[in-house]
């Protein structure tokens, strides 16, 4: 049912009585004619004057018609909207405004550049609202205590809006405004381009206080092609070594790519360039190979040309190398004189022995390898220690005591490693070497099976391992382990059956003991990350606890974009001392960081690739999907409809004053055309017969 703005204006409906009164009285006076002979009268045709009283008749319901139409159209006719949503808006003052600004919106609109599109529609709609409005605006950098605004601060705040590398899930990001606004009664308008990898609609959850009217912005779909992650053949990095990375390319087009170049480079050098073949709509994994040549940071870049999207084109990534591989080794009386002899005196290895008490001194994860040598007795202080080293990337050797006290059998426990049985002293051979191992990698391409291996003179019988992703690579004649590796947290448990001495084995002056220990020093714990996600609020790592112990400040830094934060940092017992960006970095790079002016390490961060996916919800789509899922959200095109009636038009309901106007003008127009037809007719000239 119709209401109307002004209702006092339809009493001039009453004005529309006077010509119906003229019309039906018909105050025309008549004039007395003389005729000498009325014979020509009789060509007077009856039922033209009955023809002529209809069209007269017409003529006046048209222009009553015509003139109550004008009327109603000043008096600002509409329909109420459902649910008294219009008298929650009349009443309501505060105005909450979400745009959109991750790079998905770069894209493309009949109006230009979607982010832009967005930020102007949302100005006029701030135009329409009221003076006494409060506004707040949202963006993807969520400030959880944004203050109210007035009409000309929001459109500044509107203007100031940037594209942003952050994404985030439609459903957090209101979820967030609810929770900022949880005292407010208000309405919300969130401007998107409604990428479906962001736009979860199933997992919103509206306030029924509040109202919420989505805008989609309808973008240009076009195709992608981008680098998506890359990764090493081998998690160490050592000087002289081959290099191999893994690039994952993803096609999101429907046309296939031939001969695309992809060039690697490093610390800004040119290293490889190649080119690649992807078919349409698929992925695939490529590899370029470099060589360490010193030690040292690394920083590096992959990257590829392709248009319009540009910002998974490039990807970073960095990792360093020490200069010496550091070991150590916890002793339960005197070192291991063969294990000093092996890695001792060499310009690639440094060697620390430590008994259990000196060992909480060190920070077990500036080691490579730890090697736990003939330990007796795992205190739950010690036995923590080497949990904890192994979870966080560590390598552990293990070199059984040939009377372990009970806490030992429980530590192996505790790791689902095998536990020391009774020593077997029958002699037996090591017959069978794994070389699929990642131990044996490019060390055996086969042992001929007259190949003189090393005797056993004694060992451990070993428990069954409850590790699934156990490892046995050395095995005796009889069937039983002589070397296992059991994968715990993100570290490798290297377990041996027997002592490394004379009395157990020959197999320290045999040729295959120099690559096997020297290979377990190569899977370097220092399990840092290759790059990091902006958005995912993971902090960047540092290993070495030596940096606890002073009170300087982080610095993470990039002279090329001109970055130099002070992160917040946290000093983990378990995990060392972690840095949060609180979101600082925005833009995909590779960082140093450092402290006390001396650059310590790097880290890398590159753009997510969830928004790399060009498809998005149409109209159609996001109506079927907040139907189904029963949300009160309402549903309008910016493009197709002014913001300033979208508001009106929720605030008053529907307005019909124009098709009131429109409704005058087409009654005017007929009327005119039937007085013309009217005045032909009477100008005819009769006809003889």
């Amino acid at each position: 049912m119709f209401h109307f703005l002004h209702p006092e204006i339809l009493w001039t409906l009453l004005a529309l009585l006077f010509p119906i009164i003229i019309h039906l009285f018909n105050f025309k006076r008549f004039k007395k004619i003389y005729f000498s002979n009325l014979k020509f009268l009789k060509n007077l045709n009856i039922e033209n004057k009955r023809r002529s009283k209809v069209k007269k008749w017409l003529l006046l319901l048209l222009r009553l018609l015509a003139l109550a139409c004008i009327i109603i159209a000043f008096s600002q006719p509409y329909i109420p909207s459902e649910k008294d949503q219009n008298k929650r808006l009349q009443q309501n003052e505060f105005f909450r405004i979400y745009i959109d600004n991750s790079f998905s919106m770069n894209a493309e609109t009949e109006s230009g550049n979607a982010l832009e599109t967005a930020k102007n529609k949302a100005i006029e709609l701030i135009n329409s609202y009221p003076n006494y409005s409060k506004i707040r605006i949202y963006s993807n950098h969520f400030f959880p205590f944004s203050s109210n605004l007035n009409k000309q601060q929001a459109i500044a705040r509107v203007m100031d809006i940037n594209p942003s590398p952050l994404p985030v899930l439609l459903s957090e990001q209101i979820k967030k405004i609810q929770l900022n606004n949880a005292d407010t009664n208000y309405h919300l308008y969130v401007f998107s381009d409604f990428q479906k990898t962001q736009s979860d609609i199933e997992n919103i959850e509206v306030d029924s206080t509040n109202s919420i009217t989505f805008l989609p912005l309808s973008v240009q779909q076009s195709s992608n092609l981008l680098i998506d992650s890359c990764w090493f053949d081998k998690p160490y990095h050592q000087v002289k070594q081959s290099q191999e990375l893994f690039i994952r390319l993803v096609n999101t087009s429907n046309q296939n790519y031939q001969k695309i170049p992809i060039k690697l480079s490093i610390n800004d050098s040119t290293k490889s360039i190649s080119s690649f073949d992807i078919d349409r709509n698929s992925k695939k994994n490529i590899s370029l190979k470099y060589v360490n040549n010193k030690s040292g940071i690394y920083q590096g870049m992959v990257e590829i040309n392709d248009f319009p999207i540009t910002y998974d084109n490039k990807f970073y990534f960095s990792y360093s190398i020490n200069d010496k591989i550091q070991i150590g080794s916890v002793n339960q009386k005197e070192p291991n004189k063969y294990l000093n002899k092996l890695f001792s005196n060499t310009e690639a290895f440094e060697f620390k022995n430590h008994d259990k008490s000196s060992i909480f001194n060190e920070n077990p994860d500036n080691y490579q390898l730890l090697i736990l040598n003939e330990i007796q007795e795992m205190e739950s202080g010690f036995s923590q220690t080497v949990k904890n080293y192994l979870s966080n990337g560590g390598h552990v050797l293990f070199i059984p005591n040939s009377k372990p006290n009970q806490s030992v059998n429980e530590f192996l426990d505790e790791i689902l490693a095998p536990q020391l049985l009774q020593i077997d002293s029958s002699k037996q051979k090591l017959s069978i070497i794994e070389l699929n191992s990642e131990l044996y990698q490019n060390v055996f391409k086969e042992i001929k099976t007259d190949a003189r291996l090393p005797d056993i003179y004694q060992h451990y019988k070993l428990g069954t391992s409850k590790n699934n992703l156990s490892e046995t690579i050395w095995k005796t004649q009889a069937g039983d382990d002589l070397l296992i590796k059991i994968k715990y947290g993100n570290g490798n448990f290297y377990q041996l059956s027997m002592q490394l001495n004379p009395k157990w084995t020959n197999l320290i002056t045999h040729p295959i003991f120099v690559p096997t220990f020297i290979n377990l020093t190569r899977n370097s714990n220092n399990n840092q990350s290759l790059y990091y996600t902006l958005g995912n609020k993971e902090p960047v790592k540092i290993n070495s606890f030596k940096h606890k112990s002073s009170n300087a400040r982080f610095h993470i830094i990039n002279k090329k974009n001109h970055t130099d934060i002070i992160p917040d940092q946290e000093n983990n017992f378990d995990k060392g001392t972690l840095l949060y960006t609180r979101e600082e970095i925005i833009q995909a790079e590779n960082y140093l960081i450092s402290r006390n002016d001396s650059i310590i390490y790097c880290c890398s961060f590159n753009y997510s690739r969830i928004e790399s996916d060009p498809e998005y919800f149409t109209l159609d789509e996001l109506k079927s999907q907040i139907k189904s899922q029963l949300l009160p959200i309402s549903i309008n095109s910016p493009e197709k409809m002014k913001l300033s009636d979208i508001y009106n038009e929720q605030s008053n309901g529907k307005r019909y004053w124009k098709h009131f106007v429109l409704l005058c003008i087409l009654l005017t127009v007929s009327e005119s055309l039937l007085h013309r037809t009217n005045s032909n007719n009477n100008h005819k000239p009769a006809t003889k017969k």
